[in-house]
Parts: structure tokens; C-alpha cells; sequence
């Protein structure tokens, strides 16, 4: 089992590396992309096997999360904008099959000739599989943009973000935050 998850997250990298060419990333980011989704990709695939038992959407969530938190320090270590590595990062935890699955259902109610050819549980099974889809990719952008817009800096240049969370957490402080 900790093979296949392990094969998974390999191949996941070559994904992530291969859309971040394809979006013309900077050679120098292409490492952290790599590594990032690799983090994305494991958490998700982790917290999907072993502790949330088939929730795909909180554990995307908590998969999309890491990558734009750890998008926040790269950006400073790499002096490029955090959306550089993030996008092309969580592109490998989109929800292919379950899409594919929704509109093969929609297709299959829409071709149908009979009205009774069509079951309650078919109905319900292909709504669930849009819902789950439709708020997963929800989810993949709030996890990346959600980050970003908490720790908003306009620039990463010649920001410590130290300091700059210190700062933050100061300032919390004063307005009676703990």
C-alpha cells in the first residue's frame, strides 16, 4: 500500500513539472514546484486512504492548503509570485474520474429513450459524483488563493517573511486577539 502511494506522488511530480513547463514557469521555480506538488499530492492521497476514509474534498482541501501555504515561503526563497507554483502544483488533484463519471451519467440520461430507464439510484450516484467534482475543484482554489490573500504581500522582494508574520501577529495582538 505504501508503495502504490509512494509510485502515486512520483508520478504526480512529473505532472505538476510538466504542466509548469507547459505554463512557462521559470527554470529556476521548476524544484519547487516539483516539491510542492509532491506535498499536495501525498497529503491528499494520505489523508484520503488512512484517516478520511474516501473524503475526497477535505482531504483536497487540506492537500491544496499545504501547497499554498508552503507557495507563501518559496515565493520568498525564489523571488517569484506564489501562483507560479501553486497552479501547476495542485493541477494533478483534479477530479478526472469523478467529472468523467458525471458527464457520462448526464449523457446517459440525455440519450435515454425510455422515462423509466433511469433509476432514483443512478440519479443520485451521478448528482454525487458533480458535487464531489464540482467542490473539489472549489476547494483546490480556495486551498491556493485562501493563503495568498491572508498574507497579502504585494511583492516578494526584499520581504523577510519573519518578520513580516511577526509584524502580523503584533499587530493581532494590539486588537485583543490572542
Amino acid at each position: 500500500m505504501a508503495y502504490d502511494i509512494l509510485e502515486k506522488i512520483f508520478w504526480a511530480v512529473f505532472v505538476s513539472l510538466g504542466f509548469a513547463v507547459l505554463f512557462n514557469t521559470p527554470r529556476r521555480a521548476l524544484w519547487a514546484v516539483a516539491l510542492l506538488g509532491a506535498l499536495g499530492f501525498g497529503i491528499k492521497t494520505i489523508l484520503l486512504v488512512y484517516v478520511l476514509n474516501g473524503q475526497v474534498v477535505m482531504a483536497t482541501l487540506l492537500g491544496a492548503s499545504a501547497v499554498g501555504l508552503s507557495g507563501l515561503y518559496f515565493a520568498h526563497r525564489v523571488h517569484t509570485p506564489p501562483i507560479v507554483f501553486t497552479i501547476p502544483a495542485v493541477i494533478n488533484m483534479i477530479p478526472g474520474t469523478l467529472g468523467y463519471n458525471f458527464m457520462m451519467g448526464i449523457i446517459r440520461i440525455v440519450s435515454s429513450k425510455k422515462e423509466n430507464s433511469i433509476t432514483v439510484e443512478n440519479l443520485i450516484e451521478i448528482i454525487n459524483n458533480g458535487l464531489n467534482a464540482g467542490f473539489t475543484i472549489l476547494v483546490l482554489a480556495f486551498g491556493v488563493v485562501f493563503p495568498i490573500l491572508i498574507f497579502n504581500t504585494r511583492t516578494v522582494k526584499n520581504k523577510d517573511l519573519n518578520r513580516y508574520l511577526k509584524y502580523k501577529m503584533i499587530k493581532l495582538k494590539r486588537k485583543g486577539f490572542k
